[in-house]
């Protein structure tokens, strides 16, 4: 068997060969340049579509579990938008893979000439989409801030809003810059290399715009649960949960944005806007989530929507503990309604105790009893 002429410290997974550039020309590229094109592919492949998967489930999770009449807050729009938004740029960062942009021998021989108009459509598209994802995202994040600041003074109200606004208005001029650009350099054929450093302070300003948005609403709920601390107000709730999840989307998005600066994973960045996207709607779905009480079930049709949507209402106090209040014959009221349905009346039901029995009936208003007499003559009792 003849020998192996090929040197051991040659490493044939890099090795160098020759193409044809467009001008005829032959120019050298390598298999590590290849390789690089395959890895990078799939990674951003994988992170693009997981976000579309995210996106798609919580904007179901979204509809199924806002109540019907909150459908048309602005608010409830507002992250439904986002959610659509990020989806549709998800997809046509995707769909971008398929192109003759992403083309091996287009990326080493820089020839564009087989990039197609619906090509270029695409790429001008997903930037666009993503501008608009940025605004609906600060729109949000401000309509956010509103709702807590609302009780303040009106000159603290303003310069809170004034001063976030700003910040927002800076971090769009940055992604429009961008976006603008980047659609101009794909119709010229050209990389956005000369501008890495306009495409640095646009995350920059955008991870800061979420961080100055996230903290102004996140200290005011943490001032309000420190004072209902103070009044022994110590449980669990919607406040709670509110304020969790503000820490989660001063942290968490930080951290991915961070990731830009990151050279092993540049790709990850991509994901603090799906973050954002599906903190802001869960957060409310989450806290309307723990105000439900799940030993309670209704029948009928829509039974399963009304326990979904919260339709029903009940007091703090359950059925289970009206029955040992007039077991105890405890002189206090308990009141079970019936809601949603235009069937069933909200008729309170009072329970209290008597001097005979606790399961007596009672009746607020005066009564008589006729003794009707085989003649057919009445007597009054």
């Amino acid at each position: 068997m003849a020998e192996s002429l090929v040197d051991p410290n040659f490493d044939r997974w890099t090795q160098n060969f020759t193409l044809i550039g467009p001008d005829g020309e032959q120019f050298i590229t390598n298999m590590g340049e290849i390789n690089f094109m395959r890895e990078w592919g799939i990674r951003v492949a994988i992170n693009w579509a997981s976000q579309i998967g995210a996106s798609i489930i919580l904007l179901l999770v979204l509809l199924l579990l806002t109540k019907r009449e909150k459908r048309k807050s602005l608010i409830f729009v507002i992250n439904a938008l986002c959610l659509i938004a990020n989806t549709i740029r998800s997809i046509l960062q995707c769909i971008w893979l398929t192109t003759e942009f992403y083309n091996p021998y287009t990326v080493v021989s820089n020839d564009y000439s087989r990039v197609t108009s619906t090509n270029y459509g695409t790429t001008v598209a997903s930037n666009t989409v993503l501008l608009i994802l940025v605004i609906l995202i600060m729109i949000s994040l401000s309509l956010q801030v509103w709702v807590v600041c609302v009780t303040l003074k009106p000159m603290h109200k303003w310069v809170i809003m004034g001063g976030t606004t700003a910040v927002a208005l800076v971090a769009i001029g940055f992604r429009f810059a961008v976006s603008v650009i980047g659609n101009i350099q794909t119709l010229q054929q050209e990389t956005m290399i000369e501008y890495i450093d306009l495409t640095m302070h646009m995350h920059i300003t955008q991870a800061v715009a979420v961080w100055v948005y996230s903290c102004v609403f996140t200290f005011k709920l943490g001032q309000a649960i420190l004072q209902r601390k103070r009044m022994n107000m110590t449980q669990f709730g919607p406040m709670q949960i509110i304020f969790i999840m503000g820490c989660q989307t001063m942290i968490v998005p930080a951290i991915f944005t961070s990731l830009q600066f990151y050279d092993d994973v540049p790709e990850l960045a991509s994901q603090s806007y799906t973050i954002i996207c599906i903190f802001l709607p869960l957060s409310a779905i989450w806290a309307g989530l723990v105000t439900r009480d799940n030993s309670i079930g209704y029948d009928g049709a829509d039974g399963h929507q009304r326990l979904l949507r919260d339709q029903f209402v009940r007091t703090p106090t359950s059925s289970a503990n009206g029955s040992k209040i007039v077991e105890k014959g405890m002189a206090k009221s308990t009141y079970s309604t019936y809601g949603g349905s235009s069937k069933d009346p909200e008729s309170p039901v009072a329970m209290r105790n008597g001097s005979t029995a606790g399961n007596a009936i009672f009746v607020d208003r005066d009564w008589s009893v006729d003794e009707v007499e085989a003649s057919g003559k009445r007597t009054a009792v």
